[in-house]
């Protein structure tokens, strides 16, 4: 697999720890990325698409398209959230969650306008 799709670098997380670590570190300027997710039968170590939806939330990013990889794992689109305001209830409901456990950042509160 290439490093770089449509654009975009392709990065990994074997981890959920990583995830929050990496977008602190990439803040909400950075262009974003493509997350390689792998399937529930892979024995290969990764974070779940429940894993960057919530810390996403948390960090202001959002995850979007969804690409097919190989067998054994999917590329998941995930970039800064750009338009302030705009989630589901379902990720309200999230944000609202992470906030009570003292886990959405400044960045995730600006970006769904709370």
């Amino acid at each position: 697999m290439s490093d770089e799709h449509e654009g975009l670098e392709v990065v990994e997380f074997s981890d959920v720890e990583e995830l929050p670590n990496w977008l602190t570190t990439a803040g909400t300027a950075h262009p974003g990325v493509w997350v390689r997710l792998r399937r529930a039968s892979s024995s290969v170590p990764s974070i779940t698409f429940r894993d960057l939806l919530v810390e996403g939330i948390a960090h202001g990013w959002s995850e979007s398209t969804r690409h097919g990889c190989d067998d054994d794992s999917y590329l998941q689109k995930f970039t800064p959230r750009r338009s302030r305001g705009t989630a589901s209830k379902r990720n309200l409901g999230i944000a609202r969650e992470l906030d009570s456990q003292g886990r959405l950042t400044e960045e995730g509160r600006r970006a769904l306008d709370l």
